[in-house]
């Protein structure tokens, strides 16, 4: 919980809701989460395998980078760096890309992953994600710009090398720290 407002945020009350590339159909009995890259295990996660792995709860304000916040969001969900523990990731790592069910790419630095409250979140104020915040699951690292945050995620990929996810690759921000205001390349 932020005590002022971060550089160049207004708060608004409610999410505005972006979905680039279409919302995607769900089929909760396909789904699985693969953890894979540069790791000693890949792992395979089914939707009820998430749900029974330990959680932790976080009230963070949200931040978009076209320059809206809404304030004291509550995310449950799995912390970022159990799934980073159980692969065994390589000590080369330095970046971690995520795929979404709908196409959509998003990428952080290892840094950024392995923060204490960064989340891949099941829950949202109390009750299932909703399927426009990223139902069966999202990436949630508060410190970072919601594009970041990847929606549906299914895939996350551990790599040494630095890929431009969506955003990125038109001129978005490597790292995307709210603090800082890294909102485009070259800033």
């Amino acid at each position: 919980m932020e005590a002022h407002n971060p550089p160049g945020q207004k708060y608004i009350p409610n999410f505005v809701i972006y979905t680039v590339l279409g919302r995607p159909k769900i089929d909760i009995q396909k789904y699985k989460l693969i953890i894979e890259g540069l790791v000693e295990n890949k792992l395979s996660f089914t939707y009820e395998d998430l749900n029974n792995l330990p959680t932790i709860r976080i009230t963070r304000d949200f931040h978009c980078v076209t320059g809206w916040s809404v304030k004291d969001v509550t995310w449950e969900g799995i912390p970022l760096k159990l799934f980073a523990d159980r692969s065994k990731i390589s000590e080369d790592v330095r970046w971690v890309y995520f795929v979404s069910i709908d196409g959509y790419t998003s990428v952080v630095s290892i840094k950024d992953f392995l923060t204490p409250d960064s989340i891949l979140a099941l829950k949202m104020n109390g009750s299932v994600l909703p399927l426009e915040h990223g139902y069966p699951a999202r990436i949630i690292i508060p410190h970072l710009y919601g594009w970041k945050g990847a929606k549906w995620v299914y895939r996350i990929i551990f790599m040494d090398k630095y890929k431009d996810g969506y955003w990125e690759a038109l001129g978005y921000n490597e790292r995307g720290r709210v603090s800082r205001e890294e909102r485009f390349k070259g800033l």
